[in-house]
């Protein structure tokens, strides 16, 4: 949700002409903070679970997107 605002407020933005570009718009309100490294022996973790979560996702994307309303 807060995604969605924050896209919304953007877009609002350039709309208003605050900004000329949606990039613009990014550029002036979005920034790094930090980095996150992968954990490398998590990666056999990771590489067990994705295809089931491949398997899993088109049967609970409709759930997701009723949440998200």
């Amino acid at each position: 949700m807060i995604r969605t605002i924050l896209v919304s407020a953007l877009l609002a933005g350039v709309g208003a002409r605050a900004w000329p570009t949606v990039e613009a718009a990014c550029d002036a309100t979005i920034s790094v903070t930090g980095r996150d490294e992968p954990v490398g022996e998590w990666s056999r973790a990771y590489d067990a679970l994705y295809p089931r979560y491949r398997e899993l996702y088109p049967a609970l994307k409709p759930t997701w997107d009723a949440l998200a309303g």
